[in-house]
């Protein structure tokens, strides 16, 4: 048998240690390689796209209105292949994805599995299936059975489909979360909970950020808060981890000085969303801070970008982008209770678009 390979570069934020065999490289790679030879198809359709007048004038005031937006992209796309082409291409690339990456880790698993396994598992706090909603039965991302569809989960989508695919398509991304962890006010938290934690990618941006803070993570995923812990060990930490809903997280009132986020509200359908923020305000002291990142809204992308962040939701198993991409997440917070309500872009095309508040003090702003 050929000898495992490393693969592409390691970007900070995973584990070196995971090698794979030639099969479970190759085939991760093919699909990357799938991905990037759509480019200039992708080049030709945003071509016709904004070489449009009609669909150049959509924006400003109108920017919500996706629909006629998708309307306008249709009928400007008729009759040619290119996005059809790229659109099977990118529906099958999706479904073969998971289960491509859980065989990679099958084949070398005796050697993967004690760099994916929880050192406590018992430790972390599980509120109960009774808890979950409905939505979260849905498999996002086309991530087949769902975030636990696989024990190990997380790390196969962290160290392997993050690796593989994520990363070559979209850059650094543990830098987005960096940005996002530095944008908090102060300079030292007391206790921070990461809402919607994942694996961790976002919470130890914080804990590095904040060493001297206690953190807790709450998510829906048993596998991914598994390997949460696992990332967390390795690196000398020790986060409180918490299967719950963000909206319902079951932890004490007044217990944090930052509750935060990252891309977690575009998981989450809109009534979920105003549940958040009000449990956020619940989790909060007086004067304590908010910070939440996510998707950035229709209005400030461009025409093409705003089409395709709207089609590739469609096609990519993201059923609340589009809410989320529409919603005003300063009304929210200030319907549930915050102040000094703000929002900012930290990066191109306003992503992450990062919004920003404070639960008031007692008896005052």
């Amino acid at each position: 048998m050929p000898a495992p390979q490393q693969g592409p570069a390691v970007p900070d934020g995973m584990n070196p240690a995971v090698v794979l065999d030639q099969r479970g490289r190759a085939e991760l790679e093919f699909l990357a390689g799938m991905r990037a030879a759509l480019t200039p198809l992708r080049a030709r359709v945003r071509a016709r796209i904004e070489s449009s007048p009609q669909i150049a004038a959509w924006g400003g005031d109108d920017g919500a209105d996706i629909e006629s937006l998708r309307e306008a992209v249709a009928a400007e796309l008729d009759g040619t292949p290119e996005q059809d082409v790229i659109g099977a291409a990118l529906r099958w690339n999706r479904q073969v994805l998971t289960p491509r990456a859980v065989d990679a880790f099958h084949a070398r698993r005796d050697a993967l599995e004690p760099l994916a396994t929880a050192p406590d598992p018992d430790a972390i706090a599980d509120r109960g299936d009774e808890t979950v909603p409905r939505y979260w039965r849905y498999e996002f991302h086309g991530t087949r059975g769902g975030w636990d569809g696989h024990e190990h989960m997380g790390f196969v989508h962290h160290e392997l489909v993050y690796r593989y695919l994520l990363v070559p398509a979209f850059g650094d991304i543990f830098a987005q979360r960096a940005a996002v962890a530095d944008r908090a006010p102060r300079e030292d938290y007391e206790s921070i909970c990461d809402l919607g934690c994942g694996t961790g990618q976002y919470t130890l941006k914080l804990a590095e950020r904040y060493p001297a803070a206690r953190i807790t993570g709450v998510d829906l995923s048993m596998a991914s808060l598994r390997y949460a812990q696992r990332r967390a060990a390795d690196r000398g930490m020790d986060w409180r981890l918490v299967r719950a809903p963000a909206e319902d997280t079951g932890l004490p009132d007044g217990g944090h000085d930052l509750v935060t986020s990252f891309i977690l509200l575009h998981e989450i359908p809109p009534h979920a969303i105003e549940k958040v923020f009000a449990e956020a305000f619940r989790l909060l002291r007086p004067g304590g801070d908010l910070v939440f990142s996510d998707v950035a809204p229709y209005r400030l992308r461009g025409p093409y970008q705003a089409w395709l962040d709207d089609w590739d939701a469609e096609n990519g198993h993201e059923p609340w982008w589009r809410p989320a991409a529409r919603i005003d997440l300063a009304a929210v917070a200030e319907a549930a209770g915050f102040t000094e309500v703000r929002q900012e872009a930290l990066g191109p095309g306003s992503y992450p678009w990062v919004t920003l508040a404070r639960r008031p003090q007692e008896g005052g702003t």
